[in-house]
């Protein structure tokens, strides 16, 4: 459920690479509006509507507090990697949007018809799939697509179109394995993948660190790719596990809280690499160095995710993979 959004970011790299060097920065940005409107019209045409729809208030209340709480998170996060910004304006920013989100949690928890149903949460393969161990590894997982390009050009002089042909490769381990992923859950389940698969993730994005500029083309290709690959059975794992108890009347719920928490989680993710490579920069360029150094520490905040992982039972999400029932080859 979760692959066109974890392929977009590995793939940006490249085309946005592309265009910054042969077209313009903002194609960046504008790049965007026939992609959106495209799906939007997919959507509209391709999607099912099952069921009556059921007309509910728009929680603009809600919507008011999540999205100033966001975007003040976003700036804060900012703020910290940038050389000039004044530590009271970043403490600032970072204090009134944590108190806005959580104002925005207890809201959320006492409406009628919340914007963000926080009370699935309660729910325990959700908040282990999602939070506590989906949320860390995210954030430790999420951070190589900023840093590797970043280190690529800074550390090792390579052009935006060069980096992102590197790590382009990640996307296309993260799609092959897939094919494999409904076998791989269905013979092991999701705890054993999980339990397996964290600290392999965890030691790959430390691993980046030992990356050199002399290295092989082909070597580092191979690196990026099996990461990819690796990656993708993280978030598929969590991402299957994360519905695995959600009821069918709360699907629609569960995909907006989902995706905020994604978002949520990506954000805190660049924006805390951003700020520990700054730091270690000491407000100058970053050395490759810095970057070893901020690898060893995501790949460390990824392994932490494993201790909530270790609370998943052989049961959890078996109904979904199928685990302990043979597979149709049909």
């Amino acid at each position: 459920i979760s692959l066109a959004g974890q392929s977009g970011p590995l793939v940006g790299p490249l085309v946005g690479g592309a265009l910054t060097t042969y077209v313009s920065w903002r194609w960046i940005f504008f790049i965007n509006v026939p992609f959106a409107l495209t799906a939007a019209l997919l959507a509209a045409s391709l999607f099912p509507t099952t069921t009556k729809p059921v007309r509910t208030s728009f929680d603009f209340p809600g919507f008011l507090l999540v999205g100033i709480g966001m975007a003040l998170l976003v700036f804060g996060m900012d703020s910290l990697a940038a050389r000039d910004a004044m530590g009271w304006i970043i403490a600032g920013e970072l204090g009134l949007a944590i108190a806005i989100l959580a104002l925005a949690a207890f809201y959320c928890l006492r409406s009628r018809n919340p914007l963000l149903d926080l009370n699935l949460l309660r729910i325990r393969t959700f908040r282990i799939s999602f939070l506590t161990g989906g949320g860390l590894d995210t954030i430790g997982l999420s951070s190589v697509v900023f840093l590797l390009p970043l280190m690529f050009q800074l550390g090792f002089g390579m052009s935006a179109v060069q980096a992102g042909s590197l790590t382009f490769v990640a996307a296309i381990g993260s799609l092959l394995i897939r094919f494999f992923m409904p076998r791989v859950l269905n013979r092991f389940g999701f705890r054993r993948v999980l339990i397996f698969n964290t600290p392999v993730a965890a030691c790959l994005v430390a691993g980046f660190a030992l990356m050199q500029e002399s290295a092989p083309t082909w070597i580092v290709l191979a690196y990026i790719f099996v990461f990819g690959m690796f990656r993708s059975v993280q978030w598929a794992s969590t991402g299957n596990l994360s519905y695995s108890d959600i009821a069918p009347e709360q699907l629609s719920r569960f995909s907006a809280l989902y995706y905020i928490l994604w978002q949520l989680a990506v954000a805190i993710s660049v924006g805390l690499a951003a700020a520990l490579l700054s730091l270690l920069a000491g407000g100058g360029h970053a050395s490759i160095n810095d970057f070893r150094i901020l690898f060893i520490i995501e790949g460390l905040i990824t392994l932490c995710a494993l201790f909530a992982y270790l609370k998943l039972t052989p049961q959890d999400g078996a109904h979904v993979s199928g685990h302990g029932a043979p597979m149709s080859t049909e």
